[in-house]
């Protein structure tokens, strides 16, 4: 079993609130603009505090309105973590576990809404406009929260396409997400947001203990 494994849900979990009350200006909002849906490849890179490669992992994500994803890592081992909107289900092929749990209104608290957007982001987080870097247009949120896992997180912009997702937690490691193949609002397939838990796997589901 990876070490870093279990880190991923919660690195996935970074990218669901809303922008809405972003200056008109900003990429971030105009890449939410009309959004419905998302697919994309990505390539994941996980850096500790003395900036050496710890990770390095590939696959690709769906999203949709209202509230659905699936994010699918598929090197170097394979894992997908699933939404409906209602319940999240982290399959771990490898170790042939699915664990199910209820969304509920934990979400709220983690930058993980910024994609879909469901209510005002500077309820969460605070906004700052970083200017172009190396060719991307960056905006950095900062979490109100002084309890969250994580420091801030950057999103990089070429005009309105999203190239990169940087993470950093208050460990001091750093992931980075690059996307490619971004194709917006495309009509995704329904299946693709719940899992059919295959036959002879172990299932830990935590909605029982609710």
């Amino acid at each position: 079993m990876h070490i870093y494994r279990y880190t991923l849900p919660v690195i996935f979990l970074l990218f669901f609130k809303s922008a809405l009350a972003v200056d008109s200006g900003d990429p971030l909002k105009a890449f939410l603009k009309d959004f419905k849906s998302m697919q994309a490849n990505f390539v994941q890179t996980l850096i500790n505090e003395d900036g050496e490669q710890l990770e390095k992992t590939s696959g690709t994500l769906y999203l949709q309105q209202p509230g659905k994803f699936h994010w699918s890592y598929q090197e170097p081992y394979s894992q997908k973590i699933i939404s409906d909107g209602d319940n999240l289900w982290i399959y771990d092929e490898d170790l042939e576990q699915v664990t199910i749990k209820p969304m509920g209104d934990t979400i709220d608290q983690t930058p993980a809404g910024i994609i879909l957007g469901n209510s005002d982001i500077n309820i969460h987080f605070v906004t700052i406009d970083m200017g172009k870097i190396e060719g991307y247009d960056w905006i950095e949120l900062t979490p109100r929260d002084l309890e969250a896992q994580y420091k801030n997180i950057r999103f990089g912009f070429d005009k309105n396409r999203l190239g990169m997702m940087i993470i950093a937690d208050n460990l001091g490691q750093v992931t980075r997400i690059d996307f490619e193949g971004i194709n917006k609002n495309s009509k995704l397939p329904t299946e693709l947001f719940k899992l059919e838990i295959p036959e002879n796997v172990d299932v830990i589901d935590e909605r029982e203990q609710q």
